[in-house]
């Protein structure tokens, strides 16, 4: 049995863009779904983070990290939602997608 590396990538790149489109409809949804939303945004984060780690895409983990992190606190109620943190949000979604956009362009692997 032999693993098509391209095909696995290609997977991820497309599993990737519709978990950031998710993470976006829920971050612009989060005023109105409140709790619900924000658990969607971060296990879209968290999905991300670990596929990207089975790949050894050290940078999209560790950017996904930070993001996931503070999610975390959100979910925990240490840190409050405002326009401020949706906005710093979809910057984070927007950067992990640069990302992936990279590694579909080939111009980031696991360094």
């Amino acid at each position: 049995m032999s693993i098509d590396i391209d095909q696995v990538t290609a997977t991820f790149i497309a599993e990737s863009r519709e978990l950031l489109e998710q993470m976006e409809t829920a971050l612009l949804a989060v005023a109105r779904d409140g709790q619900d939303a924000v658990n969607a945004i971060f296990r879209a984060a968290h999905t991300i983070k670990g596929s990207a780690g089975m790949f050894g895409l050290d940078p999209v983990v560790a950017f996904t990290h930070v993001a996931e992190s503070v999610l975390d606190k959100v979910r925990d109620g240490d840190v409050g939602v405002t326009d401020e943190l949706v906005a710093l949000l979809l910057a984070c979604r927007d950067h992990i997608g640069a990302l992936v956009d990279a590694v579909e362009g080939g111009t980031l692997d696991g360094n």
